[in-house]
């Protein structure tokens, strides 16, 4: 073997490998080899391929008017990268130019390079680059040069001078183009993960924007929010300018670039103008009508949508104009406003559950029980004449239920104000139970002060005494239990009434029931407190029911 040829050679494909080092090192060339495919892609790598083909042959070795290189090399890369086309293309250019020089094998080379790219074409579509294993890699390369020294063989005359070259080549060119196809697949997979790694940190940057700027927009879209999500997008994704626009005017701009330019709203104005016409990611550069003194390169917006409708504009203001810059920030543009986009749409379905919540407990602060307000007025005249002091504690304790339920304001009170509401209550009940009513009250006094949702307790009890106590006929025992556990307040309302059957358990549970009682607190338990909490209802037929829940310690 000539070792000299084969140094020769390895010195010429060393210089290509550093020449894709160096290129690999560019954005723009990582986003072209590993971006959407089209006929710019192909274009740009074909070229690039190609003139590597050539820069293979441009450093060849002449023996006897024929040339020992590594042409094909540039040819199988293309074809593996960029699949059948870029390999032919790229074989093509490398097999033109080989065959422009001159030599008896000319015409077989030209041929054989074309053949190579192809061929590594078609190895790409049958697996990925990313799956191949070394010995994939030297199959292939033994391949491409088995293909081309068959094509000299056949077509390159005279015959003699043919097999005498091949003998002399055939094993230092086989050794370097199969090392030369090891480096650059090594070279293209080392690519493919600083480009995975630049798109991970794009989306850990999108996200932690998206965690910091979800309880702002949990108010929707307005000034305030605007406000403060542009601040925190404009820190974090460190561009020169921020803005925020909803359909009609500019909500926020942050960054001295706009901050300090008068007709801001203008400029901001048009270019939601345009982002809002295409309802898509638009970019500005030589049609953009800004001052010279502003010394911007770049104007990129996005649509913020709501319900797949425009409502307003995300806009990023660059000084640099670099492809780099100008991609990354372009792919963070566009994730972060479809990611507040999506934020915008659940803080308007927040915002419609909480008032449909608040619609509910405001209908059971306002829900008097007609048969309860009449059965306790009939009870209050009849003990008009025979116990007028009786008849007294009942005015008392009615008028007590109606003045807190046109007093109560906020959305939470002590659990001492909620049991002093239930204690009328249930005071009217057993008069109206004719002693068959027995109330147990345990309640852990420590706990008197701490916080919990209003009306939580009074519609369990009325279901208790309604449903499950009134259709009993006599020693009904109706037993309210506080008390802590570990770092909760746990609450449970037990009876020794009828019952529930499993039939209207499931009713209670699918939110099938009649009213708006046990499933309005079990649903505002969770809304409130997290999923895990919410009531626990264990019932038996004949022997009674236990509604229970936990709330975490609180005094606000």
């Amino acid at each position: 073997m000539n070792f000299t040829m084969l140094l020769r050679l390895l010195e010429n494909i060393s210089a290509i490998a550093v020449i894709s080092l160096i290129l690999g090192q560019l954005d723009y060339f990582r986003n072209i080899v590993y971006g959407k495919n089209n006929w710019m892609r192909v274009l740009i790598l074909s070229a690039l391929f190609g003139l590597l083909s050539v820069i293979g042959t441009e450093h060849g070795i002449r023996i006897n008017d024929a040339l020992a290189n590594t042409r094909i090399v540039g040819a199988v890369v293309g074809g593996l990268i960029g699949g059948p086309v870029v390999g032919f293309i790229s074989g093509v250019i490398g097999g033109i130019h080989r065959y422009s020089i001159g030599g008896f094998t000319a015409a077989a080379c030209a041929i054989s390079t074309v053949m190579a790219g192809l061929f590594g074409g078609m190895v790409s579509t049958k697996i990925n680059l990313f799956r191949l294993k070394w010995y994939h890699i030297v199959l292939v390369g033994v391949t491409a040069e088995l293909i081309q020294k068959v094509m000299v063989l056949l077509i390159a005359r005279p015959f003699s001078a043919a097999l005498e070259l091949e003998i002399k080549i055939a094993i230092p060119t086989t050794l370097v183009t199969v090392i030369g196809l090891l480096i650059f697949t090594r070279i293209f997979l080392n690519m493919k993960m600083i480009q995975d790694q630049s798109g991970a940190q794009g989306a850990n940057l999108a996200l932690s924007i998206a965690s910091q700027t979800l309880p702002h927009l949990r108010t929707g879209l307005n000034l305030d929010s605007a406000e403060k999500t542009a601040e925190i997008i404009r820190e974090i994704a460190r561009v020169d300018a921020v803005a925020i626009t909803d359909r009609e005017k500019l909500l926020s701009a942050r960054g001295n670039v706009l901050e300090n330019h008068l007709d801001k709203e203008a400029l901001c104005a048009q270019v939601a103008k345009s982002v809002l016409s295409q309802n898509a990611v638009v970019h500005h550069e030589k049609d953009l009508a800004a001052p010279r003194s502003l010394r911007l390169k770049t104007v990129i917006g996005a649509p913020l949508c709501h319900h797949n409708q425009p409502i307003g504009t995300l806009q990023f203001y660059l000084k640099s104009s670099s492809f780099s810059t100008y991609q990354t920030n372009l792919n963070l543009l566009d994730g972060l406003a479809k990611l507040l986009s999506v934020q915008i749409e659940l803080a308007e379905i927040e915002y419609h559950t909480k008032m449909r919540q608040q619609a509910e407990v405001n209908a059971l602060q306002a829900q008097i029980n007609p048969h309860f307000l009449f059965n306790t007025l009939g009870t209050i005249m009849s003990y008009c004449r025979t116990d007028p002091e009786q008849a007294r504690n009942l005015i008392g304790n009615l008028s007590d239920i109606f003045r807190r339920n046109l007093k109560s304001k906020g959305n939470y009170h002590s659990l001492q104000e909620e049991l002093d509401g239930i204690t009328s209550y249930l005071e009217i009940e057993k008069v109206r139970f004719a002693n068959r009513l027995k109330v147990n009250m345990e309640v852990d006094e420590s706990l008197l002060t701490r916080k919990l949702p209003i009306l939580t307790l009074q519609p369990i009890i009325e279901n208790a005494i309604h449903h499950g106590l009134f259709p009993k006929v006599s020693d009904c025992l109706l037993t309210i239990r506080v008390e802590k556990y570990g770092d909760e307040v746990k609450i449970c309302i037990e009876d020794n009434g009828v019952g529930i059957s499993e039939e209207r358990l499931a009713e209670i549970w699918n939110h099938h029931s009649q009213g708006i009682g046990l499933s309005n607190v079990h649903q505002r338990l969770q809304s409130i407190y997290g999923k895990e909490y919410g009531l626990q209802i264990q019932s038996k037929l004949g022997a009674g029911t236990i509604v229970s829940f936990a709330a975490p310690l609180s005094d606000s």
